[in-house]
C-alpha cells in the first residue's frame, strides 16, 4: 500500500475523528496491504499527536490489527458520563479507571471470549450516544429506527444530521487529499 493509499484509508476512516468532530474511530489493517504497517503507523504517529489524536492498538493478529484512532481529552469526558458509566460497569470497567485502565480493559476484551463476540461497549468509546449503545446490546442489533454510523434507537433526527456532519467532514477531508495536499497540511488547517 502506498503512503497515499494508506492516507486515503485513515481519511475515510478518520476523517471525524482527526478534525474533531467525533471522539474516535476504529480502523481495522490488514497487515498484507503493507509492507511495513508498524513502521508507517510510527511515521504518522507524531502528526497525529501533535493534533490531539492517540492511537491504541486493540488487536494485533498475524492478519490484521485493530487500531483505535481517539482524542484522549474528548473521550474521558465521553465515558466519565453516569449513563456510560453505567454501561461500562456491566462489562467491568469501574468509575475510578481512568482512560488508560479503560482501554487496557477494552483491548482485553476485545482479545478474549470474555465478550462473547466483538464487544457492543466500544461504541461508547467511538463516542456513540449511550442510549443507542444501550438499545443496540438489549435488542440484539434489531429494532433500531435508523441505521448509518451505528443503529440508531432514540433520537433519530439529531443521529441523521450528525451522520451528514460526518460525511460532509470525510467529503472535504478526502477531497483536499486526493488534489495533492498532505494529510500533515490538513491536519494543521482544523
Amino acid at each position: 500500500m502506498t503512503t497515499a493509499d494508506f492516507e486515503e484509508l485513515l481519511a475515510r476512516q478518520c476523517a471525524p475523528t482527526f478534525t474533531g468532530l467525533k471522539a474516535a474511530s476504529l480502523v481495522a489493517f490488514q497487515k498484507d496491504r503493507f509492507d511495513d504497517l508498524d513502521a508507517q503507523l510510527a511515521d504518522y504517529e507524531p502528526c497525529f499527536a501533535c493534533h490531539g489524536v492517540s492511537l491504541f492498538r486493540l488487536l494485533d493478529e498475524e492478519s490484521r490489527v485493530l487500531v483505535l484512532f481517539y482524542r484522549a481529552d474528548v473521550l474521558d469526558v465521553i465515558l466519565r458520563r453516569l449513563d456510560a458509566q453505567t454501561l461500562l460497569r456491566r462489562y467491568g470497567y469501574r468509575p475510578s479507571d481512568s482512560l488508560p485502565m479503560m482501554l487496557l480493559r477494552l483491548r482485553r476484551r476485545v482479545q478474549s471470549s470474555e465478550s462473547a463476540g466483538f464487544p457492543h461497549e466500544i461504541g461508547l468509546f467511538l463516542g456513540y450516544p449511550p442510549h443507542d449503545v444501550r438499545g443496540f446490546i438489549e435488542n440484539k442489533g434489531r429494532g433500531f429506527l435508523c441505521c448509518g454510523l451505528w443503529k440508531v434507537y432514540a433520537d433519530a433526527d439529531a443521529s441523521l444530521a450528525f451522520f451528514k456532519r460526518c460525511a460532509d467532514c470525510t467529503a472535504r477531508f478526502c477531497t483536499r487529499l486526493a488534489s495533492g495536499v498532505p494529510m500533515a497540511e490538513i491536519l494543521q488547517a482544523v
